[in-house]
């Protein structure tokens, strides 16, 4: 066996100098975040370059801020000057979602004392009578939810202009079951309409029965997760200390202008299904 140039480093020597496990070494080799310098075609042993070590001390500083590798491969693959830009914006992004679980701890809190933080929301109710429905069906989790939500809504609105059919009501999404990190619901992202529709694609036309449903409108910071689950606890107790339960699950309803709404002003609401007691 012929010995390695004198200008590379074994994987263990080049981990002490790079203050990188061998084992994260070899991680980082897979997903050719890090390949070594040279792998020796007889034995698989890998070689690394003294001019790889920035490299790898760029990875092990960005893996101790608890990056995604997705996030630390864009950090690598993107020119030199562009990264203290990008690295930013990662940064925002792992800020915002660790205030995220900030209020999420502090719901969940709550919820275990019994003395759930409910802001003093205004639950109101309404008849909604049948209507026709388009719908879209999506399995998503609480990342993906936004985007499926737009776009499914910019889908129904082509299809029906498209058919010259008619809005019939405010734009709707369905929970027919959790979205979150671990369960995609399903979710129906639909719209009313009157006159003649034809499916297309993968969109759906059902009839929803007529029913009664208690409702909070809600501003774009209350629409937040995890504050938006106070919203789904009131209306809730209302429909619970108000009627039963209803075959119908909980939605969102969009009958505002989400991108030109003040702050303050309403931009959507959280609606609960139920049947009033004597109904």
């Amino acid at each position: 066996m012929t010995d390695p140039p004198a200008a590379t480093l074994t994987i263990r020597a080049f981990a002490t100098l790079s203050r990188l496990s061998v084992k994260a070494l070899r991680l980082y080799d897979e997903l050719n975040l890090l390949p070594p310098a040279r792998v020796d075609a007889q034995n698989g042993y890998r070689y690394y370059s003294p001019a790889q070590l920035p490299q790898a001390q760029l990875i092990g500083l960005l893996r101790q801020l608890d990056l995604p590798l997705v996030d630390i491969r864009a950090v690598l693959d993107a020119p030199a000057a562009e990264r203290p830009e990008l690295l930013r914006a990662q940064w925002a992004a792992v800020k915002a979602e660790h205030a995220r679980r900030e209020r999420l701890a502090r719901y969940v809190q709550h919820q275990l004392q019994g003395d759930t933080e409910m802001p003093d929301f205004t639950v109101q109710t309404r008849q909604v009578p049948a209507q026709h429905l388009a719908c879209l069906t999506r399995h998503v989790t609480v990342t993906a939810l936004s985007d499926a939500i737009s776009d499914g809504f910019r889908d129904l609105q082509t299809l029906i202009e498209q058919q010259s059919a008619e809005f019939a009501g405010a734009p709707l999404v369905i929970y027919h079951g959790e979205v979150n990190a671990d369960s995609d619901g399903p979710i129906e992202v639909c719209w009313p309409y009157s006159g003649i529709l034809t499916p297309s694609g993968d969109v759906a036309l059902r009839v929803e029965p007529a029913h009664t449903e208690a409702f909070v409108a809600l501003t774009r910071e209350q629409f937040e997760f995890p504050a938006i689950l106070s919203a789904y606890d009131a209306t809730c107790a209302y429909a619970s200390a108000h009627g039963t339960g209803s075959p119908l699950p909980c939605r969102e309803v969009y009958p505002y202008d989400w991108d030109n709404a003040a702050p303050g002003e309403p931009v959507g609401e959280v609606a609960w299904p139920y049947t009033p007691k004597g109904a």
